[in-house]
């Protein structure tokens, strides 16, 4: 196994404010905050009681299992239980379309979107729609689900969305609903900002309830998770 402190000499990332950090939950749970693709540095001394919980309790990842591999960058060839997104049901399954605003960059949603079919954005995104859904909704209908989240949006979305489907008009229509989505996370305001934390509260609520282990997560959710518990510790 990689030894810790000679990965975090090697390698400069650019992070998250809570990339790598840790809220315990107890004795034996733990939510290990990530940068997508990006392995998660931490402590020894963090990273020992982490990997304790998760020998002993299990480790699960975010969504798709996209971060599995940098995950075992550092905590070596740990065996996953699953996904733990899968075992999320949503109260309003719409919200969740959020995750195509979601780390745009880092989750190649342009590119990803823009070798969709059809001639629009709006075609493309339902074309691609099994690639970039979360776990919780990529087995339900996914044109209601869009249609239901972009009508939410307001403004000249429903306009926005039907523009041609190049690469350059794709990236700004991702990226100018994702940076009103996110600004100020977990404190803002806005239909695109309330859609989401419905989506992402949901989750972190799962999480709190969830049994013992490790669990994987995007580096904002931290926030969101001490939000929902205040007495929660981010270390």
């Amino acid at each position: 196994m990689i030894k810790l402190m000679d990965l975090l000499e090697e390698i400069i990332l650019n992070e998250g404010a809570n990339a790598g950090k840790v809220i315990f939950d107890g004795e034996n749970k733990a939510f290990v905050g990530v940068t997508h693709n990006s392995p998660p540095k931490m402590s020894p001394e963090i990273f020992e009681k982490v990997k304790a919980i998760g020998d002993s309790k299990g480790y699960w990842f975010e969504g798709n299992g996209a971060d599995k591999t940098a995950i075992k960058q550092v905590f070596g060839n740990i065996n996953f239980s699953g996904s733990w997104d899968e075992n999320v049901k949503a109260a309003e399954p719409y919200t969740y379309v959020y995750t195509l605003f979601g780390n745009v960059e880092e989750n190649h949603r342009v590119d990803q979107v823009f070798k969709g079919n059809g001639k629009t954005i709006y075609e493309k995104i339902l074309s691609t729609y099994k690639n970039w859904a979360s776990e919780v909704i990529k087995n339900q209908g996914g044109k209601d689900l869009v249609d239901t989240f972009l009508k939410g949006l307001g403004g000249t979305t429903l306009k926005d969305v039907q523009q041609e489907g190049t690469k350059e008009n794709i990236q700004n229509f991702l990226t100018s609903i994702e940076e009103v989505m996110w600004k100020g996370w977990p404190k803002g305001s806005g239909p695109a900002f309330e859609m989401a934390k419905i989506a992402v509260y949901e989750r972190d609520n799962w999480l709190i309830g969830a049994d013992d282990g490790v669990y994987f997560t995007g580096e904002g959710h931290l926030d969101s998770l001490k939000d929902i518990k205040s007495e929660y510790i981010i270390k």
